[in-house]
């Protein structure tokens, strides 16, 4: 019996010289470990080219265990990035990345209505028409315009109101 239980051989017996092992190429073959894809013969050993394990989560860390193949362990508390502009501190939870603290997206400016688009970030979007004060006492009713306070009418500011 001449079978040396290796796919990448081709087993035979001649009578002047017994058993043979003449070497396969690319016959395919199971090297059987877990970590490598597209096992072939190669020089009389079984063998392939190492799997990619990384599985495109930031959260976790991968690798390659020989018996079970690849792993994704979860990086915990780890920063990362959950690619929403409307979130800052974002950290790994689970495997996955979690969402931060929200940000801020107030401008100060009562004649802008302020949001936040997790595409683009903080957003101010005009109030036309909104009342407002411009800060000078001779003007009333002033009113946004452009997303800025547009004085209104002048106010007589002589000797009866208190002014020079």
């Amino acid at each position: 019996n001449c079978e040396d239980a290796n796919p990448c051989t081709a087993d035979g017996c001649e009578p002047a010289k017994g058993c043979t092992h003449a070497v396969v190429i690319g016959v395919v073959c199971d090297d059987g470990n877990a970590c490598t894809d597209n096992d072939s013969c190669s020089g009389g050993l079984c063998g392939g080219s190492p799997k990619v394990c990384d599985d495109g989560e930031p959260c976790t860390a991968d690798s390659c265990n020989k018996t079970v193949g690849c792993l994704a362990l979860p990086k915990n508390s780890t920063p990362c990035d959950d690619n929403n502009f409307c979130t800052l501190s974002d950290k790994c939870s689970g495997g996955k990345c979690a969402s931060g603290s929200p940000i801020g997206c107030d401008d100060a400016n009562g004649c802008t209505g302020d949001s936040c688009d997790a595409k683009s970030g903080c957003v101010h979007v005009a109030l036309d028409a909104a009342s407002c004060d411009d800060g000078d006492i001779c003007t009333s009713g002033d009113a946004c315009l452009g997303g800025a306070c547009k004085a209104g009418a002048m106010k007589d500011c002589g000797a009866s109101e208190g002014g020079w």
